[in-house]
């Protein structure tokens, strides 16, 4: 390991990053999409510094493979667009690169976040800020593929070794600030296998009620992710035990709830689909296929399915109504009906 040394405010020589080569991390190189290598390849002969960053450095870790690559760059999104025709920028309060490689295969490439916070939140700064901008350690070291080493500014390369779960700031605090990470918490926990210390199931009990205050569609989106994550079944669990999926969902949480008493069976819907999703690691499922899977078992209990005759509106209508506050597009919630009334009409 080598140590990688900067200036303290007062001018004092002081430790900044642990730098950890290929023989102490032992990322395979083959195991690292070449798409994200030829991005980064790109920015440097541009002259930016960039790196593989987050959940991706993490999985590699872990022995898994990643299901997205996300770059971090000091290049700024216009400098980044002006390098790939194919790409698109996003984002209104901070802007991102989406790089296109097929429909189902984008690299996110985002600009270092400065700490300094702004009512417009779009305040580029350096690397060595940008990974106290990250919501736990393990997703903050960041990976270049050309060097092959790991640069950790914050000890998450030790926290995954062993198997610890940790905030960059205190747990209440970096809860209040975004309440989403509650929900990546117990995500993260599922994922990895790393169990959810006290502290963060204490400050997520406690706290829990401010996911309300986030935004439909993020909480969507997050949604989204955990269907497509294969562990499904168990996050719900987990999300349900430290109150969360009252808020984000209480149609699923009344329905475990009620078969936590014996009296219905398991999650059969969402047992497919994790099972289905770990047979074709990779694969990303359309969006209305992950929604009607999360309703199956309420709807196949419901008054609905019982009737006959029923019409596909009367479908929208319920996923609609089953599903808040969570906000899916008419698309999916369309696509989602269509399949729930297939089932219903199969003999």
């Amino acid at each position: 390991m080598r140590i990688r040394y900067g200036l303290s405010p007062d001018g004092k020589l002081v430790k900044k990053a642990e730098i950890y080569t290929r023989n102490e991390h032992g990322i395979d190189l083959q195991g690292v999409d070449s798409s994200a290598i030829k991005i980064i390849r790109r920015l440097r002969k541009a002259g930016f510094k960039s790196y593989i960053v987050g959940g991706a450095v993490r999985d590699l870790l872990l022995g898994s493979q990643p299901k997205d690559f996300d770059i971090a760059t000091d290049a700024r999104p216009r400098q980044i667009r002006s390098l790939f025709i194919n790409s698109r920028i996003i984002g209104r309060r901070f802007r991102i690169v989406h790089i296109y490689y097929s429909s189902d295969h984008v690299i996110e490439v985002s600009t270092f976040r400065s700490l300094e916070k702004a009512a417009s939140n779009n305040i580029y700064g350096i690397m060595e800020e940008d990974v106290w901008r990250r919501d736990f350690t393990i997703n903050a070291l960041l990976y270049c593929p050309f060097e092959q080493i790991i640069i950790d500014y914050v000890g998450g390369f030790e926290d995954i070794k062993r198997s610890r779960l940790r905030t960059l700031t205190p747990a209440e605090r970096s809860f209040s600030e975004d309440p989403v990470r509650m929900i990546r918490a117990i995500k993260y926990s599922v994922q990895t296998g790393i169990l959810l210390p006290q502290t963060l199931s204490s400050a997520i009990k406690k706290l829990h009620g401010k996911i309300g205050e986030c935004s439909r569609e993020r909480i969507t989106e997050e949604i989204y992710k955990i269907l497509q994550s294969g562990e499904s079944v168990s996050i719900f669990y987990l999300l349900r035990r430290v109150k969360l999926l009252k808020v984000i969902l209480p149609a699923l949480d009344g329905l475990i709830a009620e078969r936590g008493k014996g009296r219905l069976p398991l999650l059969k819907g969402l047992e497919r689909l994790d099972n289905r999703i770990r047979q074709e690691p990779g694969k990303k499922l359309e969006r209305g296929r992950l929604l009607a899977c999360l309703m199956e078992d309420l709807f196949l209990q419901g008054h609905l399915f019982k009737r006959r005759g029923i019409p596909l509106r009367e479908i929208c209508d319920f996923l609609k109504s089953s599903t808040k506050p969570l906000l899916p597009s008419i698309k999916d919630i369309n696509s989602a009906a269509s399949l729930l009334f297939r089932k219903k009409t199969t003999p």
